[in-house]
């Protein structure tokens, strides 16, 4: 006997379905009363084919479970497509009939009575169910979920089919599932295959995993973001699986952290999260190592802290290659491009010469970029033009300034306008290099790889 697991490929109904596990639990039945007076065995032996029978039952109510929780599944699919609309014009007349209500109580001087507001939970589970879902969310779920996402034709359920709006051309076929295009790899899927966010561009589910995964590594992606634009997690949840997720949410608890503090166990370091620090003194969840909340290092109750020697060789080191550091996290940060206005992981701008905080207008005195930085951009900008060997020396050098001029009047520039170029070019955020293309913005010359434009700008 062979049963089909994949119900979305069997091709058939859900009553066929059920029908059909019905005629299997007959059949075994018949086969188990047969198996019961053949031969002889000791008692409270079992044999190979009542071990078999038991189990293929087992997984016949196995999926028989699957066909019903289906069942429910395509009811509520169906209330929420029917109904929806419904439920939420009652919802609106009420919340007009309260406030039209205490509009007038408030004109005609009457003392209303204080409405305790129901406690709602605040886990994230919750807030998927609380906020509205939008018809294209809904869509992809009925897809993947209701309707059959394989496309080959299967039959659906009546209930299902009857939510659906019918087509008013005769003799129309059923539409074929929208295409989109994902931004990251350009490949085109099925419109459930993707993830749409407000930037009207889409994600597949490679990409979104591979984007989610490198952030957990690479602060300048977090928080997840398309064209500056935040990226929902309740939008891609569907997509990423349970494990991705619940890393992304460890992790996302570490970057918006202020000053994290990590275990001072070199094997260890692992984030200590703010639920593990009492008494400037936080505890490991993983090795159980005391750290101090102040020097970083292990805990030493009592007493001051000792001298870091690692840090101040750190912080040495930092004076003689011209590091900054970061006023609000204490990151050191190097300066390879740009102007000195500088915008830390943790969202601190400073000055990178003076390290003073960076307020509007620029209250410090430092000079925009420094001359050494300043020329070498030009330079950078002008060498990228496909006639620069062929120009005479003077002619060169007044590009690089008309270059340099630019770069001072548009370093405030929001990276709103890319041009594509053909060749091998190296990206400036990332440093990677890309053998075909690299996107140059058309403001201030800026080439960003793919990645970098739509995720770390």
């Amino acid at each position: 006997m062979d049963l089909p697991l994949d119900l979305c490929a069997a091709g058939v109904d859900l009553d066929t379905l059920k029908l059909t596990i019905e005629l299997y639990l007959l059949d075994l039945n018949e086969l188990q009363a047969a198996a019961k007076g053949k031969g002889k065995r000791r008692e409270g032996e079992t044999t190979d084919l009542e071990i078999a029978i038991a189990t293929y039952e087992a997984e016949l109510a196995s999926v028989n479970q699957r066909l019903a929780d289906r069942t429910m599944c395509a009811s509520i699919a169906v209330a929420v497509r029917q109904d929806a609309a419904a439920i939420a014009e009652v919802v609106q007349a009420e919340d007009q009939a309260r406030q039209d209500h205490q509009m007038a109580c408030s004109l005609g001087g009457v003392a209303q009575r204080a409405v305790q507001p129901q406690a709602r939970p605040s886990s994230p589970a919750f807030s998927i169910i609380n906020e509205p879902l939008e018809n294209d969310f809904i869509d992809k779920l009925s897809a993947i979920y209701i309707s059959d996402p394989t496309g080959d034709g299967a039959a659906e359920s009546s209930a299902w089919a009857a939510s659906r709006p019918r087509s008013t051309t005769p003799g129309s076929r059923p539409e074929t599932p929208a295409m989109r295009e994902c931004v990251a790899c350009t490949d085109r899927f099925r419109f459930y295959e993707v993830a749409s966010f407000s930037c009207q561009h889409h994600y597949c589910q490679g990409c979104l995993t591979k984007l989610f995964t490198d952030l957990l590594m690479d602060q300048t992606l977090f928080p997840p973001r398309c064209c500056r634009d935040p990226i929902p997690l309740d939008k891609c949840r569907f997509l990423l699986g349970p494990e991705l997720v619940g890393k992304f949410l460890a992790k996302k608890l570490e970057y918006e952290t202020p000053n994290p503090i990590y275990c001072s166990q070199p094997t260890c370091s692992v984030f200590v999260p703010p639920q593990g620090i009492h008494n400037n003194i936080g505890t490991c969840v993983k090795c159980r190592t005391r750290t101090c909340v102040v020097c970083k290092g292990q805990a030493h109750v009592g007493r001051d802290c000792p001298q870091d020697t690692s840090t101040q060789v750190v912080l040495a080191m930092a004076e003689r290659e011209g590091w900054r550091r970061c006023y609000s996290c204490h990151r050191m940060v190097e300066l390879n491009y740009g102007c000195n206005h500088i915008t830390c992981l943790c969202g601190a701008e400073f000055c990178y010469a003076c390290g003073e905080r960076w307020t509007k207008p620029q209250t410090c005195r430092c000079e925009l970029y420094s001359a050494e930085a300043l020329m070498a951009q030009a330079n950078r900008h002008v060498n990228r033009d496909a006639d620069v060997a062929q120009i005479p020396v003077v002619e060169r050098q007044a590009r690089v300034e008309a270059a340099a001029q630019h770069l001072i009047k548009n370093h405030e520039c929001d990276h709103d306008r890319f041009k594509g170029r053909g060749g091998q070019f190296q990206c400036e955020v990332c440093y990677n290099w890309l053998p075909q293309f690299i996107y140059e913005c058309r403001q201030c010359r800026l080439q960003v790889c793919r990645r970098c434009r739509f995720n770390r700008l």
